[in-house]
């Protein structure tokens, strides 16, 4: 019997990666405007749409204010939270900013995230240019309730760092059980950039490039977090997109935050 249709699904909340994107055109006399919806969120909704005991809500930064649960009780209905280049910006703003003016504007998710994980809940933020500080500094999670439940400290700057020739991290804890049981050794994806984070005291080090942690984990009060310090999808996340073993890996640090392993 296979056990995973022993087990209630692992409920998750994905927020970010997407964006609309602008193009002008000026030629000669004429002005042409292009646009079009960048899905970024398409690799790690495929990658888990294979796994039964996965169910993903993708929530897209344009959909925050008025998609994302507005209690605590609504949030408590998903095992793990994921914000992957969605900026603390799009989390605190509402409709009600522009007219007709309505107050109050709204409850302050960010806290409700950092409830939901002191009450159980697992949270990963993975990087890109607006995580973590992200380009310029805009991404704005330091000194917030998102950074105080990481188990990383957050630049107040440009935290990004281009890899433009590639690169690869290094294991620490190779049987930790979000990276256990993988042929990391035997693959040969390339990764091209990542967000400069700072592990805390008691953080755990699974994986880091250089001196820089990439990917570290913590238990905070009742709950579980981590970080990848990369992106879900190019251009940082260069061909691990394509890695044979990418959806095993987020399945296994799906399961780490839910606490459906141990470690």
């Amino acid at each position: 019997m296979n056990e995973d249709n022993l087990v209630e699904p692992v409920k998750v909340l994905y927020v970010g990666d997407s964006e609309v994107v602008l193009n002008r055109y000026l030629v000669g006399a004429d002005v042409i405007e292009q646009s079009y919806f960048n899905d970024n969120g398409r690799w790690f909704r495929e990658a888990m749409s294979a796994e039964p005991t996965i169910h993903v809500r993708h929530i897209t930064p344009h959909g925050v204010p008025n998609e994302f649960p507005t209690t605590l009780e609504e949030l408590q209905h998903y095992d793990v939270v994921i914000f992957s280049d969605v900026g603390y910006n799009s989390m605190i703003f509402y409709p009600g900013l522009t007219p007709p003016y309505i107050y109050p504007l709204g409850p302050y998710r960010v806290n409700m995230v950092r409830a939901f994980v002191e009450a159980g809940g697992g949270f990963l933020m993975v990087g890109g240019y607006l995580s973590f500080a992200g380009l310029n500094g805009i991404a704005h999670w330091g000194d917030t309730e998102i950074e105080a439940i990481l188990p990383v400290a957050i630049s107040q700057h440009d935290d990004r760092v281009e890899v433009t020739q590639g690169f690869r991290f290094e294991l620490i804890q190779a049987d930790h059980p979000i990276v256990a049981n993988l042929p990391w050794d035997e693959s040969d994806w390339t990764l091209c950039g990542y967000n400069r984070v700072k592990l805390k005291d008691g953080a755990t080090l699974v994986a880091r490039y250089q001196n820089d942690p990439f990917i570290a984990c913590w238990g905070y009060q009742a709950g579980r977090t981590a970080i990848f310090a990369s992106d879900f999808a190019p251009h940082w996340a260069g061909d691990f997109v394509h890695w044979s073993h990418y959806a095993s890996f987020w399945k296994q640090m799906v399961y780490w935050l839910a606490g459906r392993v141990e470690g």
